[in-house]
This record gives structure tokens, C-alpha cells and sequence, in this order.
């Protein structure tokens, strides 16, 4: 769980950043010791453990993140958001002043 935590905190760092060529994240715990890093590649993270192990890999499609395990096993997935839908603005019109006028003769 806490690996699925920091892969979905790495993803969102590289989503936001724009990543497109390799580069490389240092991820610090609240005391300041050392969980790992994060290289990413495209849209290819590897992830590694403070010893530099493999702690797996994810992939990202549309707007499906694919997680897999170090030995390549699914882990899951990670959806990112989808930008809110903007609804058109209508406002009703306003009340007739002359209501006899307008069914006779159209609005």
C-alpha cells in the first residue's frame, strides 16, 4: 500500500512537471531520510528503494496510469482527472411587459 502511495505521488509529480525526457526524482520522508527515487522516461517511472532495488514500474496511457510490481506483476491502476465539463450558461429571458402584444405578433 505505501509503495502504491508513492507511485501515485511520483505519477502526479511527473504529470504535472511534463516530464518528457529522463529525469530523475529524489523522494524524502517527513524526517528527511531517504524512500527512493523515481526516473521517468517518456512515459515510462521506474521506481527504486533507498538501496537503489527496483520497487517497479508504471505506465501511463491517456488518462490510465498502469502499475506494475518489481518482478512486472500488476499492481493496478491510477486514473488521473479528467478536466471538469463546462456547461453553456443559459439564462431564461425576461418576463414580457407586454404579454398580449407579443402572443399576437411573436417575441
Amino acid at each position: 500500500m505505501r509503495d502504491l502511495f508513492l507511485v501515485a505521488i511520483a505519477f502526479t509529480l511527473g504529470f504535472f512537471c511534463g516530464a518528457t525526457e529522463a529525469q530523475t526524482t529524489y523522494l524524502y520522508g517527513a524526517q528527511g531520510q531517504s524512500l527512493g527515487t523515481v526516473q521517468q522516461s517518456g512515459n515510462t517511472q521506474y521506481f527504486y528503494g533507498p538501496q537503489g532495488q527496483s520497487q517497479g514500474t508504471a505506465m501511463r496511457s491517456g488518462n490510465t496510469t498502469y502499475v506494475y510490481g518489481p518482478q512486472g506483476q500488476s499492481v493496478g491502476t491510477v486514473m488521473s482527472p479528467v478536466a471538469p465539463m463546462v456547461m453553456p450558461n443559459y439564462n431564461t429571458p425576461a418576463p414580457s411587459l407586454t404579454p398580449m402584444y407579443d402572443s399576437i405578433f411573436g417575441r
